[in-house]
């Protein structure tokens, strides 16, 4: 027994010719495998630029760590009226290197607050009196 199919019964089993609707859905599920696709990558390039940024923003810290770490010793070895004469108190040492601190630093009430006289003893008067 022969089992071929000739080309002409195999026309009459397919239907060769697409219809509308194959083709609009085909058409919407390559729309979705490409919007599929650009999300990844965007999703991956997101990651990778996550990845670099972190990288070197650690490699930056270890980079200036000992200089940063000199100046708050040098910082640190001060005493309150020396401090005073630069414009910090003990209480600041810890945020000296914090990008917020030099905005903070330069409001008005801090100036304000920075231009009252020290005492001539080196004492530097307390929250409370200043209010006074």
């Amino acid at each position: 027994m022969d089992a071929r199919i000739t080309k002409e019964e195999t026309a009459l089993l397919l239907n060769l010719a697409p219809s509308r609707h194959a083709r609009d859905v085909e058409a919407i599920r390559l729309a979705a495998m490409r919007a599929r696709d650009e999300a990844i990558g965007r999703g991956l390039a997101r990651a990778v630029t996550a990845t670099y940024r972190g990288i070197r923003a650690a490699l930056l810290f270890l980079a200036r760590y000992p200089d940063r770490r000199a100046v708050f010793d040098q910082l640190n070895a001060m005493n309150e009226r020396e401090l005073a004469d630069i414009g910090l108190e003990r209480a600041d040492l810890a945020r000296v290197f914090d990008e917020d601190f030099a905005v903070a630093r330069t409001s008005p009430r801090r100036a304000a607050v920075a231009a009252r006289p020290l005492a001539a003893n080196g004492n530097v008067p307390t929250m409370a009196k200043a209010a006074a």
